[in-house]
């Protein structure tokens, strides 16, 4: 009987050990990762909403990097939007020069052959290619946006649209056609210029004046669009960094150990594991004395 009570006892002393060491080396982890609830059962009350705060902040990284990609395609088409708007202010500023009664034919020639090279300058810009993909070529950028003789838009006339916020899109392009095109035909201007400029007759040449100036407005709107554009991710963009900052917070609060608390906490079951440790060679050497 003895023996037998030493046996239950050793055997619970065993239990204590075993359970003992799981804890402390539960709390090793806890406190090497800073992690309080790495598994289910660790806190099955907050499992849910770690889950969901770890969703919600990848949706928002990816919001903030969608905005961004945005920016940067807006940005470089702006590069080129910005050579074009210089480009049709020089056409209209040898518009001015030519409808000048003083000028040679040989000078308004001359002003022509300028305007000549202005169309072919225009569209390199309008089939500009970065990447090997046709910025100004709408939705299929694999397309060359623009041939010649007469020039024609090959493109298409939708945008590539990217999610910025739940059921929010914006498009990360312009089209080849609402900036060439539409509704004024920067490609026949030039050529009219060019004509007017042949021609010779300096009234002629001055009603051009006109369709320059709406070329460069149409151009100048879409400048401002895409400007506006950027801006605004700007905002959205701060508005999602704020909301996963707040969210990584939470997450924090819920997941990750208090690590004074879990230090403290492994002194404690250090010294439990040791005091059983202690007791449980005793126990086992008595055993063993009991059987000699």
């Amino acid at each position: 009987m003895i023996i037998t009570r030493d046996a239950s006892a050793y055997n619970v002393l065993q239990y204590n050990l075993a359970n003992n060491s799981n804890t402390l080396n539960e709390l090793y982890i806890k406190s090497s990762t800073g992690v309080e609830v790495a598994k289910a059962s660790d806190n099955p009350s907050l499992v849910r909403s770690i889950l969901s705060g770890r969703s919600d902040i990848m949706k928002g990284e990816q919001y903030i990097e969608n905005c961004q990609h945005i920016q940067d395609s807006l940005s470089t088409a702006e590069t080129y939007i910005d050579s074009v708007e210089a480009l049709m202010t020089r056409a209209k500023e040898i518009a001015i020069s030519g409808a000048n009664d003083g000028l040679s034919p040989a000078d308004q020639n001359t002003l022509a052959e300028e305007v000549e090279q202005l169309q072919e300058a225009l569209l390199d810009l309008a089939n500009a290619e970065v990447d090997g993909k046709y910025i100004f070529a709408g939705y299929n950028d694999q397309v060359l946006p623009f041939s010649r003789d007469p020039v024609v838009y090959n493109g298409t006339d939708d945008h590539k649209m990217i999610e910025i916020s739940p059921g929010s899109t914006v498009a990360k392009n312009i089209t080849g056609e609402e900036l060439f095109m539409d509704p004024v035909d920067l490609f026949a201007v030039l050529d009219n210029l060019a004509t007017a400029l042949q021609g010779g007759d300096s009234s002629v040449i001055a009603t051009q004046l006109t369709p320059l100036e709406d070329a460069a407005e149409q151009v100048r709107t879409q400048q401002s669009l895409l400007g506006n554009t950027s801006a605004r991710m700007d905002d959205i963009k701060a508005m999602h960094e704020s909301a996963v900052l707040l969210l990584q917070e939470t997450l924090s609060r819920n997941e990750d150990a208090d690590l004074a608390a879990v230090l403290s906490e492994v002194a404690k079951m250090e010294t439990s594991l040791e005091a059983t440790m202690q007791v449980t060679a005793r126990v086992s050497s008595l055993q063993l004395m009991d059987y000699l």
